[in-house]
């Protein structure tokens, strides 16, 4: 009698579990499903935000609320509680605050630190590009950073937008320009910190694949450089 009522407490033990299990499947299920549409709600959302490039920065701006919010939103909707939710809430304050901008109404987190003479982030970050650009190049024939100065010139004219009134070097020759770049790079004199960083990355790699690469190689990686150099320098609004 005792076996029987042991067998019978094991297969009732065993059809709990076994339930148990089957929902967790299906709340995993469920969550998956939803993740999914949540995500593909915010592709969708983000896309309208950014489908089209930005005429002018208060169009920029509004594309960047559009952003935060979708972002938002899609992270009240996966995590309606908890650290999810506190990052939503941060994420929909950034957007007001933003959007705030238009009507004349600015947030301290907005307020501008104290005034330097130096250019944005976005068009340091394009002459980092070019820098390296020159140092790819360096290693596949161009003796010089002139040289290979010249040939980045030469391959994108329209890099000469990067010459600004607040730069450092101020120069009408797009070569000495980029050269004297290269050499504030180089030197460590870049007053702007994301873009000595993005140098100093870039120059890490360079140092690790260069070997192993052959000129053909190196000068494709020199020219997406500065397509990407370029490509900056349109999303910034003028």
């Amino acid at each position: 009698m005792a076996k029987k009522d042991t067998a019978s407490k094991q297969r009732a033990e065993a059809a709990r579990f076994a339930i148990n299990l089957q929902r967790f499947f299906d709340a995993n299920a469920r969550f998956a499903i939803n993740l999914q549409r949540a995500f593909n709600d915010l592709c969708v959302k983000l896309n309208h935000a950014y489908g089209q490039p930005a005429d002018d920065a208060a169009e920029m701006r509004s594309q960047h609320v559009l952003a935060l919010l979708a972002t938002a939103g899609f992270l009240a909707r996966v995590g309606p509680t908890g650290d999810l939710a506190h990052f939503a809430d941060q994420l929909a304050k950034l957007a007001q605050a933003l959007n705030d901008l238009d009507n004349g109404i600015r947030a301290p987190m907005l307020d501008l630190a104290l005034a330097k003479r130096s250019d944005p982030t976005v068009v340091w970050l394009a002459r980092a590009h070019v820098a390296l650009a020159v140092e790819t190049m360096r290693r596949c024939g161009h003796s010089s950073r002139k040289s290979a100065a010249k040939w980045a010139a030469k391959r994108h004219p329209g890099l000469e937008q990067l010459i600004t009134e607040r730069g450092v070097h101020r120069s009408d020759d797009i070569e000495t320009a980029i050269i004297s770049w290269c050499e504030d790079f180089s030197s460590r004199k870049i007053p702007n910190e994301a873009a000595a960083r993005a140098y100093s990355v870039g120059l890490d790699k360079l140092k690790a694949w260069a070997p192993n690469c052959n000129s053909d190689q190196m000068q494709g990686e020199a020219d997406r450089l500065l397509q990407e150099a370029a490509a900056l320098l349109c999303s910034e609004p003028r």
